[in-house]
């Protein structure tokens, strides 16, 4: 009901000349909030060099992923040892031979996902309820992320909300016959080609991770609560 309304809401804004305005948009979220997401993000980059550097000592190596794993909160029921296993998997798939990068290109993407998927995986606690292992989605693509950061795009429940209602706003449509993850990164690297451009010639402030400004915006857009809006000086304490 809600996307067929606001599908139904685009259509008019195309007919009467008005388009919904992604590249706007992001421009908006540079300029007001990459500051605060790069603080949020801020051990983004210690990890990703531990990914990469072999010349640290491995145990250090592997300590700051599981770390980096909880503080986004995806091994965050899974017991410490297998969060330890799970570091240790990610380094060695890191340091075995594998492309030196992935060209932000779809196949190439899915193929190395699905390579790390098939290690972490199985290390998997099962759900209480359910008795199933958890799934590993998000937990594997940020952990493909730290190995490849300038191509590939973060999964989760937030980025996924969101980039499905652009989809059908704007008409971003995957292939057909692919998987969630598939489907996700096909939208997700369209979506990215449009507003690439304006990525390109803003001012990011020193961030280095420029694929990561989508998930950025993304990840905001797809919070499940509403905006708050700033105190107006009538509002403001006096105290």
């Amino acid at each position: 009901m809600i996307i067929s309304l606001i599908m139904r809401v685009n259509d008019q804004l195309r007919r009467s000349g008005s388009v919904l305005d992604l590249e706007t948009l992001i421009e908006e979220f540079v300029r007001t909030r990459l500051r605060s997401f790069e603080a949020d993000t801020a051990p983004d980059r210690k990890t990703v060099h531990a990914v990469a550097n072999k010349s640290l000592e491995r145990t250090s190596r592997e300590d700051q992923v599981r770390a980096w794993l909880g503080y986004y909160k995806v091994i965050l029921f899974f017991p410490p040892d297998r969060g330890r296993a799970i570091a240790r998997e990610i380094i060695e798939s890191a340091d075995e031979s594998r492309p030196a990068a992935l060209d932000q290109l779809h196949a190439q993407i899915v193929r190395e996902y699905n390579r790390l998927r098939a290690r972490i995986q199985p290390l998997a606690p099962l759900a209480p309820r359910s008795k199933r292992q958890r799934e590993v989605m998000s937990l594997t693509s940020k952990a493909l992320w730290l190995c490849y950061p300038n191509d590939v795009p973060i999964f989760d429940d937030y980025a996924l909300r969101a980039i499905q209602v652009i989809s059908r706003i704007c008409r971003i449509c995957p292939m057909p016959d692919q998987g969630l993850y598939e489907s996700f990164v096909d939208v997700w690297l369209q979506f990215y080609d449009r507003i690439r451009p304006v990525i390109e010639k803003s001012d990011l402030h020193g961030y280095q991770y420029k694929m990561r400004v989508l998930d950025g915006f993304l990840w905001h857009l797809g919070k499940p609560d509403f905006e708050v809006a700033a105190a107006s000086p009538a509002m403001a304490s006096t105290e």
